[in-house]
């Protein structure tokens, strides 16, 4: 996949190529790729280079219908969808029609005597009780074959189409119209001549755009000039630059693995499989994620090997990269492996990078050169100690120990208020763990609090110049957090349970900055929710937030938690290879619906002048047939029976069985509560 999907215009245009006959005397420029794709290609003057660039302008006049969560809107047609013709007609209004017509005559021959022996006898002429018989019966006969509805059908499916002369393609509409209408020409100029030479992205347009609209939007009656005032300037000055990410990154440093559309914000996963179960809105369509419909939180499940991380996670992280760097989004990463998100898979793509496994001989202004501030978000010594808390003590121990749970609590509280109030401060990891061993009694707190004492854990929190601060998700920034599962395992899990109470904690903070959204992407996530994150992901639809769980098993989660984990989820997903157990909780959720069952039943009925033999049958589809044997008859029948009945969605044998390889079945919900059905998507499509 390209580094972009989507930017720029190409110098000549496709008619020009067409008139120089395949590139023969055609000038040295940008022309559309000869592939076909949505990109341009460089031409030297005698071949093709390998030099393509996006087709920024074609992008952001393509075609887009956002109507439905999961599709993806790059790429439908709206005047498409709304003139074409209707499909076949529906086979259970055919039957009807079909019924209705084999009726007519023979209802017309058996009650002609009878009707017209009554129209008579009212005082009407042959001729009129005819006709009025008629007539009522084909009434009759219509009615109940709906003949207006599937003549209407056959005529939009079938009628003359006019030969009218192709309309001229629409112009294009200004990209900076704001910029002109205000007196800007300069910086609208310095825009299209960058977007020109394929320097502009569709990271630099979205960016740009939003802000100058923005801007505008903000304006006052006459007062539009003196507001785009300074925006213009910035762009007079650095062009597509303007307003850049700190970073300084106009795209992913990395080539993106799926196709991104910035102006509706989704991510392409897969395709949506043509089958019966799908629905009929999202069959055969492209299937996208967006911040939307992560607001409402998502769980994945997935064994290992079956493509949760790279076909699932790593698009998800893109498409929230992608967001930070137009200044909308801001994303944290629990990277339990270390390896899943690194460096190596991702290099350059995380602003900061926490690792606690880092080379001591790593360079001062390296990436993962960041600490990890054990108290970020807390703004009371009361939430400091909870949230501390929450992360030391194992996640079951409120719940099978409570006395020993709030004495643990107290006594970190005591010690964490008191520290406060004599310096003015938190104390360091190093001077808690002393003043805990020191001072408190509760021998739970204790021994959970010896499991941070590890050296590289002390140069997390202590010892390095730059520390990060959860408060600093409010601005656009992406952030991955390491573990040492390695080398220490617990100390691991009371990380990666700190760094989510303080996500939690932090965008529901009433300060929260809610125009950014904060996405939350856990992997292995079983081992580090606890309750205080469960009640997060209520608060994270209201907070424009998300948190995105995977794990390999809802084994995995603490056993009075589950059930709150799987409904506080608004979207699911399910990889092919998952135990029953999982399998049984999706098939329940996704529920029942009635669905028709047909019942064929055929037998036989043997009549000899002995006796009669029957054996079950209904309606007769063959006349008695004469034995030749004598004078028995033997009866063939079959009866067809068809009753509603209600079958699971998906059972859990379906899930367990039907779901291919490479394949996931998806059920998302908005804010607003919209839901979908499950999708079953090819995510290698």
């Amino acid at each position: 996949m390209a580094v972009h999907d989507g930017p720029v215009v190409p110098a000549q245009s496709a008619g020009q190529e067409e008139r120089h006959g395949h590139g023969h005397g055609m000038r040295e420029g940008w022309y559309p790729c000869p592939s076909g794709a949505a990109q341009v290609r460089y031409w030297d003057g005698t071949s093709w280079t390998d030099q393509t660039r996006p087709d920024l302008l074609g992008w952001v006049h393509g075609p887009r219908v956002l109507d439905l969560p999961g599709v993806f809107a790059y790429g439908r047609d709206p005047e498409a969808d709304g003139s074409g013709r209707p499909g076949p007609l529906d086979p259970t209004l055919w039957r009807r029609v079909r019924n209705a017509l084999i009726a007519l005559p023979i209802l017309y021959i058996a009650l002609i005597l009878p009707a017209g022996y009554l129209l008579t006898a009212i005082g009407l002429s042959v001729g009129v009780a005819r006709i009025i018989y008629l007539v009522v019966l084909v009434v009759i006969c219509g009615s109940y074959g709906k003949w207006l509805i599937a003549l209407r059908h056959l005529w939009a499916r079938y009628r003359p189409e006019a030969k009218t002369a192709p309309a001229p393609p629409p112009a294009r509409p200004d990209l900076w119209k704001d910029l002109r209408q205000a007196g800007y020409d300069s910086a609208a100029r310095r825009l299209d001549e960058e977007l020109a030479e394929g320097e502009l992205t569709d990271v630099d347009y979205v960016r740009v755009a939003r802000v100058v609209q923005q801007s505008a939007r903000s304006a006052q009656s006459g007062e539009s000039r003196e507001r785009l005032r300074p925006v213009a300037e910035q762009i007079e000055e650095y062009g597509g630059a303007a307003f850049v990410h700190e970073s300084r990154q106009r795209d992913l440093p990395v080539p993106r693995l799926v196709q991104h559309d910035l102006i509706t914000g989704q991510a392409r996963l897969g395709v949506a499989v043509a089958t019966p179960r799908n629905p009929a809105t999202h069959q055969n369509q492209w299937f996208a994620l967006d911040t939307e419909v992560l607001r409402t939180s998502m769980l994945v499940v997935g064994p290992p090997g079956s493509g949760k991380t790279r076909s699932f996670a790593r698009p998800i992280i893109e498409l929230l990269g992608l967001q930070t760097l137009v200044g909308l989004a801001s994303v944290v990463v629990i990277d339990p492996t270390g390896s899943a998100f690194g460096p190596a898979v991702l290099p350059g793509f995380f602003d900061i990078d926490i690792d606690p496994n880092r080379r001591p001989d790593a360079a001062p202004d390296d990436r993962s050169n960041w600490g990890f501030d054990l108290f970020g978000g807390a703004s009371s010594p009361d939430e400091a100690a909870d949230r501390l808390a929450g992360a030391v003590l194992p996640p079951e121990t409120a719940h099978r120990d409570p006395a020993a749970d709030s004495a643990a609590r107290n006594a970190l509280y005591a010690v964490i208020s008191g520290f406060h109030e004599r310096e003015s401060r938190y104390p360091t990891l190093r001077e808690l763990i002393d003043a805990v061993l020191r001072d408190s009694p509760v021998q739970l707190l204790n021994e959970r609090l010896r499991l941070l004492d590890r050296p590289a854990l002390i140069d997390l929190f202590d010892g390095r110049s730059r520390r990060f601060s959860m408060r600093e998700i409010n601005r656009p920034t992406r952030v991955r957090i390491a573990l040492p599962e390695g080398s220490s395992p617990q100390a691991a899990r009371i990380l990666a349970r700190l760094a989510i109470a303080q996500f939690v904690q932090v965008v529901a903070a009433p300060d929260a900055d809610r125009s950014v959204f904060k996405g939350l992407v856990v992997d292995e996530a079983g081992r580090f929710v606890d309750e205080y994150v469960v009640q997060g992901l209520q608060r994270a639809r209201a907070a424009n937030a998300g948190i995105v769980l995977l794990t390999q098993s809802m084994g995995q989660f603490p056993e009075h938690l589950r059930s709150a984990v799987f409904t506080g989820t608004g979207c699911k997903a399910v990889f092919a290879g998952v135990e029953p157990q999982d399998a049984r909780y999706f098939a329940e959720y996704w529920g029942t619906q009635w669905s028709a069952e047909t019942t064929v039943t055929t037998g036989s009925s043997t009549t000899t002048g002995s006796g009669h033999i029957s054996t079950p049958g209904g309606k007769k589809e063959k006349s008695v047939i004469q034995s030749i044997t004598g004078n028995t008859a033997v009866e063939y029948s079959r009866s067809v029976a068809t009753r509603a009945i209600e079958r699971p969605v998906w059972s859990a044998s379906e899930i367990i069985n039907d779901v291919p390889t490479g394949h996931a079945l998806i059920s998302l919900a908005t804010p607003d509560g919209i839901r979908t059905p499950p999708v079953l998507v090819n995510l290698r499509g």
